[in-house]
């Protein structure tokens, strides 16, 4: 029983790192880049949240709209400064290297929105429940529920709509898919708008479920997020849902066993077992089998 209990807690705080990952993978799966500033982008449309909660007043609803549309524009920004002027294979070294320069920017924004080292980030109350003498907190079932619908309306995005199929286009061949009309410069900038959405929802329940947010959570959210992708796969969306679920049954097992000092060296002694024995990740080898073939067929 205690071995179901904290597999489920582990699944269910796993759903926000699924997110996360899923954030990483959308924009390497379409541009084959790196976002370092990411997690900073989350971390200041967190900090935006929190400031403007603290001279208004918002309520969890409120909190939670400001905080996904921040982290959207943030990421809009650093879209159009650090990866729309480097295109093409050369560009790949000189994105990742303005994304990292953006990252320092927008930590310092987010410290002078957050002079305290904590600040209160308020959450939804919603009392626990007791299935089977299994526990379940009420805001990690809600966060849950979140997960899973944002999860599949990325999903539905991708796969029903004439969007989801000029990204995908895009993301396989962007210069065959410019020659047929799709605009490239646009499905970047959507691109990210929506991994921002997925990302500031992640940063939503992540920071409601702990109470607060405080200026490390950029890095945090950056190194959880790439975790969670590589363990599942680089460039396969499935793999990043994979990937976050099985990170946080990891950390939840680790904490339990060993406590919580040991939860970070242990996730990354499973990651590093993981790259050595199956270097792409749990599914990332397929992808990338896939995508020699098609070029292979070229």
């Amino acid at each position: 029983m205690e071995f179901l209990q904290t597999s489920l807690d582990g699944i269910l705080f796993g759903s926000a790192y699924a997110l996360l990952a899923l954030g990483f993978s959308l924009i390497f799966g379409i541009m084959k880049r790196i976002n370092l500033a990411y997690g900073s982008s989350l971390l200041l449309g967190s900090a935006i949240a929190v400031w403007v909660n603290e001279h208004i007043g918002l309520g969890p609803l409120g909190l939670f709209l400001v905080t996904i549309t921040a982290a959207a524009l943030v990421n809009i920004y650093v879209e159009r400064l650090c990866f729309c002027p480097h295109v093409g294979k050369t560009g790949v070294t000189a994105s990742m290297i303005a994304s990292f320069a953006i990252w320092m920017q927008l930590d310092e924004i987010s410290s002078q929105l957050l002079p305290q080292r904590t600040h209160e980030f308020p959450g939804i109350e919603i009392g626990s429940v007791e299935i089977f003498n299994l526990y379940l907190r009420g805001d990690q079932i809600l966060n849950l529920w979140i997960a899973i619908i944002a999860i599949s309306a990325l999903f539905l995005i991708l796969r029903c709509t004439r969007f989801g199929l000029l990204l995908r286009a895009s993301a396989d061949n962007p210069e065959t898919a410019k020659l047929l009309g799709a605009n490239v410069s646009r499905i970047g900038i959507v691109t990210f708008a929506i991994a921002g959405f997925l990302g500031g929802t992640s940063a939503f329940l992540i920071l409601s479920s702990d109470g607060h947010v405080t200026p490390l959570f950029g890095l945090w959210s950056t190194i959880k997020g790439l975790v969670a992708m590589m363990l599942g796969g680089v460039g396969s969306l499935v793999g990043a849902v994979l990937g976050g679920l099985l990170l946080g049954f990891l950390e939840a097992h680790t904490t339990n066993l060993f406590g919580a000092e040991y939860r970070d060296i242990s996730t990354f002694g499973i990651l590093f077992l993981v790259l050595i024995l199956r270097p792409g990740g749990l599914m990332g080898v397929a992808h990338y089998r896939t995508d020699r073939l098609a070029h292979e067929r070229i």
